[in-house]
């Protein structure tokens, strides 16, 4: 089952929410075999907020870009291994799982690091060929590796010690075993009297008797006073040997140096790092350091994209970042069309109706699917939002019809519903300047020209002079951010339908129609929709200048 993401433009508006939302429930009714998630790549505004608590409903997740992250392509659950695990467990995953390396975790599963080929080659051969090695023996790991029994057990459970095996005659054995520390020596051996005696008296650290059958052999041997540990092993003295070096707890062999990623890193940072480190894989961490994945050459070159759903928008300049990566699926918008170009052929649902909601409301009706009260709600305030109560010249009879049909199931009074949202948003000068200009703003690149167009709803176009001047030094600000050529700001009043348009200035507004009412400032009558009205005026300016411009 694959996650697909719905998600509207940037600075998304209420119709951009509400569409999401109502369009991802749709989704999962029809299309149980993925899920559909609904998404936003900006804030909510105080319009949206008010919506979506009033159709009791949660806030789409915030998605600040949809580039593919580690998360996307690791392998988990992860094969790993705890500390205490015998090497001999960590050969046998590595054989039997064909893996190349095994992530070793503490008992919180926090990562300690990692033991592959290297660790394993540098164990067996490294410094050990030319001098007697040194092992970290765990006693709860001989049975675990051998099989056998405890015939004592001291309480040390872990210690440093090196191997003697008692294969020689006792003299020789005497002469080898003075060199050694008694209290780091393992003696493997036989039932053989003398040596065992001599390693009881000594105090070694721990014998293992090999070609043991009975306990009742060891009869006549006098353990009373021994302080160590004695096992018996199932195999002989050779097998015994090399399975007890392998008996050494992975903490003394992996190798904590080893380079990691965070489950939210970008692919691209992953494959980075895997590019500079001789391991084929690195383990996956969450923010606590828990071993959480771990991610593959081989899960590298797989090519993996987000599969999203836009809705509310069409253009590059308008998406998530990151879109160039993703696999789009499916567009349903009421917008002109942009520049998104898409690999294979997809859904495209586009008509000139008021909102995206009217258009996900249609699609509703279309595969029968019956919309519930919170549903109805949020698709009548997407739609009223974008329409400003159905007075937008946007408006179609479409709009109407589908205004009046949500209203009913969603229980409210259509105009009394609709001037309640709206006055949520406060007045102009209750706002901060960023606030007005950010929270529904949108690029466009036309002509050569890059401009973006803002616009804030209000019930009265009174603004305090010190506020006017507040916005537009935010504007300014907005313009250099966003490396634009040109910044507007379209204020409408929904109640009179009139707007204030203040801009940044450019060289082409000469040739606006609307009347100068200041430095960088117009009044545009009977002027609400930033979509139907103003934009095809700037284009049309900005397409007069540009040939004015190739005429001189």
């Amino acid at each position: 089952m694959e996650k697909i993401y719905i998600i509207g433009h940037k600075n998304p508006d209420t119709d951009a929410i509400c569409s999401a939302i109502a369009y991802s429930r749709l989704k999962n009714r029809i299309d149980p075999n993925n899920t559909y998630i609904p998404a936003r790549c900006g804030n909510i505004n105080k319009q949206t907020e008010f919506v979506l608590n009033r159709a009791n409903t949660e806030p789409p997740i915030l998605l600040n870009d949809v580039y593919p992250r580690v998360s996307d392509i690791m392998t988990t659950p992860p094969i790993a291994l705890n500390k205490n695990a015998p090497l001999f467990e960590v050969m046998q995953t590595i054989k039997e799982k064909g893996i190349r390396l095994v992530p070793i975790v503490d008992d919180d599963n926090k990562l300690l690091g990692i033991i592959s080929v290297f660790e394993l080659t540098d164990f067996f051969i490294s410094d050990r060929i030319d001098k007697k090695p040194t092992y970290l023996f765990d006693l709860d790991n001989f049975k675990k590796v051998l099989g056998g029994f405890f015939v004592k057990k001291s309480n040390e459970k872990t210690f440093k010690g090196q191997i003697i095996i008692g294969a020689m005659p006792f003299e020789k054995f005497k002469d080898y075993a003075k060199q050694l520390n008694p209290n780091e020596t393992v003696l493997i051996v036989g039932k053989r009297t003398k040596i065992l005696n001599y390693a009881i008296k000594n105090q070694f650290k721990c014998i293992v008797l090999t070609a043991i059958t009975s306990t009742e052999e060891l009869n006549d041997i006098d353990f009373t006073n021994y302080n160590g540990s004695v096992f018996v092993s199932p195999f002989d003295t050779s097998q015994t040997a090399r399975r007890l070096t392998l008996s050494s707890p992975s903490e003394s062999v992996l190798n904590r140096n080893v380079k990691t990623v965070k489950e939210t890193d970008y692919l691209s940072e992953a494959r980075e790092l895997l590019s500079q480190t001789p391991y084929r894989g690195l383990p996956v961490i969450n923010h606590e350091n828990k071993l959480v994945g771990i991610v593959t050459r081989s899960d590298i070159i797989k090519k993996f994209a987000n599969k999203v759903i836009l809705v509310d928008h069409n253009e590059m300049a308008q998406a998530v970042s990151g879109i160039e990566t993703a696999e789009i699926l499916e567009i349903v918008d009421h917008h002109r069309l942009g520049t998104i170009k898409t690999t294979y052929p997809i859904f495209f649902y586009s008509k000139p109706i008021g909102s995206t909601c009217s258009l996900v409301y249609q699609l509703y009706k279309h595969h029968n699917v019956e919309i519930d009260k919170d549903t109805a709600l949020l698709l009548l305030s997407g739609l009223l939002s974008d329409t400003v109560v159905l007075k937008s010249p946007t408006t179609t009879e479409e709009d109407r019809i589908i205004a009046h049909e949500l209203s009913k199931i969603a229980g409210v009074d259509l105009e009394k519903y609709g001037k309640e949202m709206f006055e949520t948003t406060g007045t102009l000068n209750s706002r901060s300047a960023k606030e007005i200009v950010n929270t529904d703003f949108k690029v466009y690149s036309e002509y050569g020209v890059k401009f973006g167009i803002g616009q804030a709803e209000t019930v009265n176009l009174e603004i305090l002079p010190e506020k006017k001047e507040e916005i537009f030094n935010e504007l300014e600000r907005t313009r250099r951010d966003k490396q634009l050529d040109w910044a507007m700001l379209l204020i409408s009043d929904i109640i009179n339908s009139n707007s204030l348009l203040l801009t940044t200035g450019h060289a082409c507004e000469s040739l606006m129609p609307y009347e100068k009412k200041g430095k960088n400032e117009y009044f545009l009558p009977n002027v609400l929709s930033r979509k139907k009205q103003l934009l095809p005026t700037i284009l049309s300016i900005l397409e007069q200048f540009n040939n004015t411009n190739k005429g001189n």
